[in-house]
């Protein structure tokens, strides 16, 4: 199989780890064609210094070079990124999940990839179980729940925190401090609970899925629970996340999700 050629956006956190990975040959079968970044910093450098074509923005890119583009910053990068990548034939790796809960956005993306004849491939994140969902909704679901548990500091400046005056150092127990959809959810958290968008897909919508967020000083970790009861039976799964080492918000087992998918895309056994 000839390799398959990746372009990345975004080099934070999850980018930054994909990057290294991919130049490590922890996903055989992958290389880097480009990346697209306009902030200076260390990984950059390193990727360019390398040989890596480095660009500020997506029109710089080869696009004949490229099989894939992954999107690995923001959902209001998103929404730019991903018109021009499926309109163009290239399949897209999308990790900022959180945007697709806009049914005309998520409408528009899948005509374009329809048109184009691109894919779309979305990692699981730091959330488990969506092969699970994905089964159950061939039946009946009647109900999904979402229960995201994470120390206060992973939850500093998120938009519902601020517009609730929600004092986090104040907390010093288990504490509820959201609870509802998952629309709402990812929009008062989209660096938090991006895995409920992932849950929402799955289950071919956002109507079943409730969505909690705690904050727990004495939480193990960024913790997701997540149950699902319908004519299948039922199931529970409790996942206690490690926080990425360079952004506590997000947990290390979502840059592991991406690298798991690629590694699989640039192998003949795919798992479903």
């Amino acid at each position: 199989m000839p390799p398959l050629r990746l372009a990345i956006a975004g080099l934070g956190a999850i980018g930054a780890e994909v990057a290294r990975a991919v130049r490590a040959g922890e996903a055989p079968g992958v290389e880097i064609a480009a990346v697209v970044e306009p902030i200076p910093g260390p990984t950059r450098d390193r990727l360019a210094a390398a040989g890596v074509p480095v660009h500020i923005d997506l029109d710089a890119l080869d696009w004949d070079s490229l099989d894939a583009v992954l999107e690995a910053a923001s959902q209001a990068a998103l929404r730019t990124i991903a018109p021009q990548v499926l309109k163009r034939g290239v399949n897209l790796v999308a990790l900022s999940a959180g945007a697709t809960l806009d049914g005309d956005f998520l409408a528009s993306l899948l005509s374009a990839a329809q048109a184009s004849g691109a894919r779309i491939w979305v990692p699981s994140g730091a959330i488990g179980a969506l092969d699970v969902i994905r089964a159950a909704r061939v039946g009946d679901v009647a109900s999904i729940t979402l229960t995201t548990t994470k120390p206060p500091v992973a939850l500093v400046d998120a938009p519902w925190v601020v517009e609730q005056g929600i004092n986090l150092t104040s907390i010093d127990d288990r504490r509820v401090i959201f609870s509802g959809g998952p629309v709402e959810a990812v929009r008062g958290f989209p660096q938090n609970v991006n895995v409920a968008a992932l849950l929402a897909l799955a289950a071919d919508g956002p109507d079943r899925l409730r969505v909690t967020v705690v904050a727990d000083p004495a939480a193990p970790g960024n913790v997701h629970e997540v149950e699902a009861i319908g004519s299948f039976g039922s199931m529970r799964l409790r996942l206690e996340n490690r926080p990425s080492e360079t952004n506590p918000k997000t947990s290390a087992l979502a840059a592991q999700s991406v690298i798991a998918l690629l590694r699989q895309l640039g192998s003949p056994l795919r798992f479903a």
